[in-house]
């Protein structure tokens, strides 16, 4: 008997390490949305599964990974009340590089990552194999510190139907000049065939998600990045020049314009309210020829759609040039940073390191099949140049070399302006008068950089 309890005894002192160990296991939490769309291999399809590829990599990397999901908006304000409160609840953020990087960078909120780069390197993600401007894009200011990594990105472009456009004898417009033609020729022709469509769809509901479109239009108007006088984006250029806002200005205007006028003509009705997914489930639906310029969203509706033609006719052609000779815009990266407050930073980067690594991007892109991702040796895969072909790749490629980061401010109070500039296009979509619409926007831009502190 008194083997027995010995040998009990025995067992029960070897197993307390064991358990000891996989008790102080640093728990890393995530906060992101998409649920079931980002990392499934991890999470599973509905995000809430714990699969073999979590237990494997959390063993690896010696962590336990939590992640809390919720729709775009809810993710954005728990990240701003946990970064705010400093109660570091939250290890690894969504944070988005039109705005979150902006505000939190500057503001302290999130831990620069260049010290981990460059102290603990790991095998999952090589910055070398990243386009640069999706790094760039997360920089704050320009040049500065990196506070996040993108998981999946994209530059400006234009989805159109090719079986349409041969249709009425129409190659994609490399001018703005030539894209109110083939609007027109488009109008005319669906309306004379009868065919429900709409020549183009664009998004404009009210808040900041139309700004990221309507600002692409307004840098190629003006040709440089129209919305503080000489085109300063930085606090320094804006606090040295005394550089006020000019969003009632004529380089502005044009821009802003253009973009409001093509969605009263040619856009569908309800445009005024219309968000990426109305954009998306619209082209998938067969009901727009052209989506532009945030391409990634004709990417999503070639996926989801049930419509073949749509499936089999798509194709990508680079954003249209205006006056200026300068591309119209859209760029953004769905990136994560690092919680300032979190008690276990080290353990954060590296399973943000996975996150937004190579395995894991190239598991985003062969699930998905969008050509939208910040590396290079990803986007040239096999997968995606079997789907496209190599020009559409090669065209994709383009688009980001030839994309601004830098065409909207990087200040703090980016949040602020990508919303009441969004909401001026709502509104002037919807049809109130331009200029009473942008002399309000200027009013207000002009009392929040002065409360700000700018022009001391």
């Amino acid at each position: 008997m008194r083997l027995r309890r010995f040998a009990m005894l025995v067992v029960l002192v070897l197993m307390l390490p064991l358990t000891g160990f996989a008790a102080s296991r640093p728990t890393v939490t995530i906060l992101a949305f998409a649920q079931g769309f980002a990392w499934p291999e991890l999470f599973g399809s509905t995000g809430l599964e714990r699969t073999e590829k979590l237990a494997e990599l959390e063993d690896r990397l010696g962590v336990n990974i939590e992640i809390v999901w919720g729709d775009e908006s809810t993710v954005r304000m728990k990240a701003l009340t946990d970064l705010i409160a400093h109660t570091g609840r939250y290890d690894i953020l969504m944070v988005g590089s039109d705005g979150g990087v902006q505000l939190y960078g500057w503001g302290g909120y999130l831990e620069p990552l260049d010290y981990y780069l460059e102290n603990y390197p790991m095998e999952w993600f090589d910055p070398k194999e990243v386009f640069p401007k999706f790094l760039d894009a997360n920089r704050m200011p320009p040049g500065g510190p990196l506070y996040a990594l993108p998981y999946y990105s994209f530059g400006a472009g234009m989805i159109y139907r090719a079986d349409i456009f041969e249709r009425y004898g129409l190659t994609p417009p490399d001018t703005v000049d030539e894209l109110f033609t083939v609007l027109q020729k488009l109008k005319e022709g669906l309306e004379k065939d009868g065919l429900d469509m709409y020549p183009i769809t664009m998004r404009a509901a009210p808040g900041e998600e139309p700004s990221l479109d309507l600002l692409g239009f307004v840098y190629a108007y003006a040709g440089y990045p129209a919305i503080f006088e000489g085109g300063a984006v930085t606090i320094e250029e804006i606090k040295k020049t005394k550089a006020k806002p000019i969003l009632n200005s004529e380089d502005f205007k044009k821009g802003f314009t253009a973009y409001v006028e093509i969605l009263r003509e040619y856009g569908p009705p309800g445009a005024s309210n219309h968000t990426w997914v109305d954009m998306m489930n619209l082209y998938a639906a067969g009901k727009a020829v052209i989506l532009m310029p945030s391409a990634i969203n004709g990417y999503a509706a070639i996926t989801i759609t049930e419509d073949p033609a749509v499936k089999k006719y798509s194709r990508f052609a680079l954003a249209p040039k205006g006056p200026s000779g300068k591309r119209i815009q859209s760029f953004w990266t769905f990136s994560l940073g690092i919680n300032a407050d979190s008690k276990h930073k080290l353990a954060a980067w590296k399973v943000l390191s996975y996150l937004c690594g190579r395995e894991a991007i190239q598991a985003f892109a062969e699930r998905t099949g969008w050509p939208n991702v910040p590396m290079r040796s990803v986007l040239y895969s096999q997968n995606l140049i079997d789907r496209y072909g190599l020009e559409q790749i090669e065209l994709n490629e383009e688009s980001i070399d030839i994309a601004e980061p830098y065409y909207f401010p990087y200040i703090p109070e980016l949040p602020d302006f990508m919303d009441k500039i969004g909401t001026a296009c709502s509104r002037a979509v919807a049809g109130e008068d331009i200029d009473k619409v942008l002399d309000e926007l200027q009013l207000w831009a002009l009392d929040r950089m002065f409360k700000a502190g700018y022009y001391r």
